[in-house]
């Protein structure tokens, strides 16, 4: 698996997150690539809120992890709130009765809320996730060195080391302290065609493993607020090396 050593820090190697699940359903059943949509209802809606769209007052674009998320899992519409976040979506849910997806205006017929403290935390053995929706793991630098090597064992060590450097991204984002050596396994990922702003792009789906405890549903990699890289637990998911 792919390493990175950590500083020694004086923090406690356990951080809990405050993390808020909003479940909407809607008049008809979503499709995933339909998040970018149910964000830009969101943002819309909620202009004067930052955390719904990541822009400041002049339109720039505010570089930190998101901490609204949204996506589209089983057809229905879900968003992630994380830390202030939550604080911000435990305020508003009660009064989103509808969205806007495309030209349709679309009725909520029912909403779920929930609040819970989850722990992140580096483990002794690797914890098997898995992407539900592709993981946008390459800049343009990383995807020519990955597409012009013809060796699979150093394609798979760039997603290796990129999908550490994306959770020790998501841990400094959010005031998260580790301690420990971080690894990862992206060996079992698939590639897979996707969009990005109409952008042709190369996503990731399938099961990887990395020794951290991660809030199943958050995102990992690039355009996490519009539901790429979003990840579950995989059943059982706790390995032996």
């Amino acid at each position: 698996m792919q390493s990175t050593e950590l500083p020694i820090a004086t923090e406690s190697p356990l951080s809990n997150l405050q993390l808020a699940r909003l479940r909407l359903h809607l008049e008809r059943p979503l499709r995933a690539g339909e998040a970018p949509a149910l964000r830009g209802f969101f943002g819309r809606q909620f202009e004067d809120e930052v955390l719904m769209h990541n822009h400041g007052p002049n339109n720039e674009l505010v570089y930190q992890y998101p901490k609204i998320q949204f996506k589209v899992i089983d057809s229905i519409a879900h968003v992630i709130g994380i830390n202030e976040g939550a604080e911000l979506l435990e305020r508003l849910w009660l009064g989103i009765d509808k969205t806007r997806i495309g030209e349709r205006e679309l009725n909520v017929l029912d909403a779920q809320f929930d609040w819970k403290s989850e722990t992140v935390s580096v483990v002794p053995h690797p914890i098997s996730y898995r992407f539900v929706h592709p993981w946008l793991a390459l800049n343009q630098k990383n995807f020519q060195e990955y597409s012009e090597s013809e060796s699979m064992a150093f394609r798979i060590e760039k997603l290796n080391r990129t999908l550490v450097g994306n959770t020790l991204s998501l841990c400094k984002s959010l005031g998260i302290f580790l301690t420990e050596r971080v690894e990862a396994d992206c060996s079992k990922l698939s590639s897979f065609k996707t969009t990005l702003k109409g952008q042709a792009m190369i996503g990731f789906i399938g099961t990887f493993q990395v020794n951290i405890e991660l809030p199943e549903l958050i995102g990992l990699g690039k355009s996490v607020s519009r539901g790429f890289g979003t990840l579950i637990r995989n059943t059982g998911a706790r390995n032996a090396k």
